[in-house]
């Protein structure tokens, strides 16, 4: 790509992903990318259906300023809409999947965020969950449509994306999951902040530019993967949220029409890990998304991890969706029953009965 913008332009890259998803390269590894590679002065970690590898990035550049400190990170999140892939820029908060492509822009635009159609004409990669919104660009309120992707499927895709977001803001992404396709594809705009990015986006004054990588990129990282004992194909069925008090499991399951998420609490359910498990319940079911409670890695369960439970049954009931427990450890078995609501939770043995279960959409009664 060329070596810097046109004058009085900046480069940004939109679309990162990190091993927080299904990237292969760590927040710090993306960091120390870009601090060397000169031109990219913005750009955003946008991985599948968490905002916490962006969160770990935007951390870890503040603690060294002198040596990210020419750089701007933008919070972002890939969210797998029922309708296809969307980005999510400056964002504060999750924004859970499953939901419709136009409920997930309007709860983007509730933060004051800013919202892109992703490779929405992709084809080639569906087997591998890469799946665009196509021409639902004209009725969604997209703010900007990704017409560049860097990924060598999209060449085709991306000319035809361009073609019919015609009049519509554009820009280039290099929806990078190893390190050389990063900044392959790339956003140039007037000015040198994310503001500035904003405004450009908002005037339909981006540039989107750079190309496809080949073969040749393709087989060097695979070659180097297998050198280093790393995975080749990504995998996208699971990420991991996580906050100050506590670490847990949210496996998103992509297949039929993203009915149901599985959430797998590890270790303790108790009152240091009440606000984070209430909270991603709660989001996924006021978003309509039925839930399955995987609790077979629980190894303590208190009256506080119950009651983060409670809150998703109640939370269930009130949306009309689907709310299963499956699999419970003997801990969570004993809690249940002590607690002498384990009568109350609808309970399946393993999880593969619960999630059809919860598929079905059968709402759970009061």
């Amino acid at each position: 790509m060329p070596a810097s913008p046109p004058p009085g332009f900046s480069r940004a890259d939109l679309h990162v992903h990190t091993t927080w998803s299904d990237g292969t390269s760590t927040p710090e590894d993306v960091l120390n990318w870009y601090a060397l590679h000169a031109g990219v002065r913005v750009f955003a970690i946008t991985d599948h259906d968490t905002i916490d590898g962006a969160l770990a990035a935007r951390d870890f550049a503040r603690a060294h300023p002198e040596l990210f400190g020419h750089l701007e990170l933008i919070v972002g999140e890939e969210v797998t809409s029922k309708d296809g892939h969307v980005l999510g820029l400056f964002l504060s908060e999750w924004i859970p999947p499953g939901m419709s492509a136009a409920d997930t822009v309007t709860a983007i635009h509730a933060q004051g965020g800013v919202a892109i159609a992703a490779h929405p004409y992709t084809n080639l990669m569906s087997w591998n969950g890469l799946v665009g919104v196509g021409d639902l660009i004209l009725e969604v309120p997209f703010d900007a449509v990704e017409t560049r992707n860097s990924n060598f499927t999209e060449p085709f895709a991306n000319r035809k994306a361009a073609r019919v977001a015609r009049g519509m803001a554009q820009v280039g992404c290099s929806d990078g999951h190893f390190l050389e396709a990063i900044g392959r594809c790339y956003t140039d705009f007037p000015g040198t902040t994310g503001d500035d990015l904003r405004a450009a986006i908002a005037a339909h004054a981006t540039v989107p530019g750079g190309g496809c990588y080949g073969i040749p990129t393709l087989a060097r990282f695979v070659w180097t993967r297998l050198r280093t004992g790393g995975s080749i194909l990504p995998k996208r069925n699971a990420v991991t949220r996580h906050d100050a008090e506590t670490r847990f499991d949210l496996i998103v399951h992509s297949d039929s029409g993203l009915d149901g998420a599985v959430l797998t609490p590890v270790g303790r359910l108790d009152v240091e890990s009440f606000r984070g498990v209430k909270e991603t319940i709660q989001l996924l079911v006021k978003a309509r998304v039925g839930v399955v409670i995987d609790l077979s890695r629980v190894e303590l369960l208190d009256s506080a991890g119950i009651t983060s439970l409670v809150a998703g049954l109640k939370g269930a009931r009130a949306s009309g969706v689907g709310f299963c427990l499956a699999s419970p450890s003997a801990a969570a078995q004993r809690a249940l029953t002590a607690s002498r609501l384990g009568s109350v939770f609808p309970v399946e043995k393993d999880v593969k009965k619960a999630r059809a279960k919860v598929a079905g959409n059968a709402p759970v009664k009061a």
